[in-house]
Parts: structure tokens; sequence; C-alpha cells
């Protein structure tokens, strides 16, 4: 998905003070094989999978609520229900297993990504800006945009160049990891976290070739400790939360599709810097909304 990249850096990025915590059991869930049919998870995702020790659920009692209102959204007091799943690389590969055969998208050169957004911020961003709390967000990007391709930004890349990406990427997942470190450089992070955070924002591409994404979701099965929550969003769906050990910041997966549904913080996964995916779409022009 082309959304704002830096909201997931921020996440993945942020510093925050250990709390706390029950010591949990060590253990990773074990998927049931494929039966050679597509399998999706239950919408709650209650999956019919044996952990080799049981599961820690965490309620985390949070400052941020999501009931109905004239903007639909408004503050208040929220349970949300944490368990810790252990390992994230069995469902990583079940999750590339099952987005491998999605429908391959069909962008065109003239349109634009949208996307449409809920994000929590517990304080205003500054002098004249918006206030705090939820709120919705809206953006346009172009699709192919010559302005990010071909290193004129960086590595901020047009949402045509990271879908070519994506699509031309190897079955290998070292191979992977590789190209990805070279897609989202970095001159001093340790290997294995560059490799968590560059595939996390390929996972966030949209459009992405599915094939593509399968490979980055494998990919990030490898890299080491990465470990997996079960919790919600901040617009209470369930989704699975992806995390590099020692780093607050929740990359979230939809539970049900396996696609990219947001951020979130470890101990707060709806609070204050978590965004999440309402509506993406392909349109003809900017400020068209699908």
């Amino acid at each position: 998905m082309d959304t704002d990249e830096m909201t997931l850096l921020r996440a993945l990025r942020a510093e925050a003070p250990t709390p706390d915590r029950l010591s949990l059991a060590e253990g990773r869930q074990r998927l049931t094989e494929a039966t050679g049919r597509r399998r999706r998870p239950r919408p709650d995702w209650r999956l019919t999978a044996v952990a080799t020790t049981a599961a820690v659920a965490l309620a985390t009692v949070l400052g941020t609520q999501l009931m109905g209102g004239e903007q639909g959204v408004q503050p208040g007091a929220r349970t949300i229900d944490m368990t810790e799943l252990g390992s994230a690389a069995p469902l990583l590969r079940d999750a590339a297993a099952e987005v491998a055969d999605d429908p391959v998208p069909r962008p065109r050169v003239g349109q634009w990504v949208y996307t449409k957004e809920l994000e929590i911020r517990e304080q205003a961003d500054g002098p004249g800006e918006e206030r705090g709390g939820p709120r919705e967000t809206e953006h346009w990007y172009r699709y192919a945009d010559p302005e990010f391709e071909n290193g004129k930004s960086g590595d901020d890349h047009s949402a045509r160049e990271r879908f070519r990406f994506l699509a031309d990427l190897p079955s290998d997942p070292v191979e992977v990891r590789k190209l990805a470190r070279a897609f989202y450089p970095s001159e001093d992070e340790p290997v294995a976290r560059h490799d968590f955070r560059a595939l996390s924002m390929l996972a966030m591409s949209w459009p992405a070739d599915p094939k593509g994404l399968a490979a980055v979701y494998r990919a990030m099965a490898t890299v080491p400790g990465v470990r997996a929550v079960r919790t919600q969003d901040a617009l209470g769906r369930p989704v699975i939360g992806i995390r590099f050990p020692g780093r607050p910041g929740l990359l979230l997966l939809d539970a049900v599709t396996f696609r990219y549904a947001g951020s979130g913080g470890m101990y707060s996964p709806v609070g204050d810097g978590a965004d999440a995916v309402m509506k993406t779409a392909l349109v003809g022009r900017e400020g068209e909304r699908p």
C-alpha cells in the first residue's frame, strides 16, 4: 500500500521504557499443515493450531476507544486483549501461502493511489495543526511518479517502483533480504533489524504483486527472533502484530487477508502513534474518492 511510510518508521524506531512484564513461557505455535487448498482463518483468528506452551493473554487498558459519533470516533476507555503467539515464523509462512495466489493487480500509468486511515495522536502536532486524538486522514499519490523513481528521492519509492520491485523478487529468502536492504539502505543498523525494517516497508506496499509479497513474508520469517501477537487495531479489527525483538513497534497484518492493516505499539497497539488502514483504491485523479 502506498501510505505514509514514516508512520511505521516512528513505531518501529520509537524508544520506550520497559515496564514490568509477565514472564512469558517460551513456545511457538504449530500451524495446521496445508491440505492442498487455500484456507482462510476465521475472522477472530481462532486458528486450529496447537501451541507448544499455553499463550499468555494480556489485557491492556488503553486511553483510546472508537465509538460512534458525529466524526465517527471519540476518545474513551478501552481494554485490548493481546495474546503472545511466540515465533512469527510459522505464521508468516502461512501468510505467504495465503497471499501468493491472490489476484494480480493491474495498475496503470496515470492512476492515483488513494488511502484513508485512522490515526491516533494524543497531542496536537504543533501550533496551528490539528488537535490530538483519533482522526481520519486521506492521501493521494501518483501510481507512476518519476520524481520518486530511479533513486531521485533516495529510498522514497513510487508505488510503481515498489510494485515492480516486488514482482521481480526471487524465491530465495536470503536473496530477498539482501535486495530489500539495498532498496531501503541503512548506514549503521544491525543487519537483522535492517532486514526487518526494509521488509516491513515492502509489506506496506499497495498495490502489491502477490507472489512478491509472499516472498517478503517468507524472508521475514527467517529474520532471527521475530515474534507475533494476536490483538486488535485502532478500528477494533482482529490483527496479528509482528515485531522485532527489543523493539516496541508492531507491524499489523489483517487476521483474515494477511495484508497490511496499520501499525501500533507493543504496549499500546491502539494508543498514541497508532494508525489503521480504512480504505485503499486506485482512482483516476487526485482528489477523487472511490
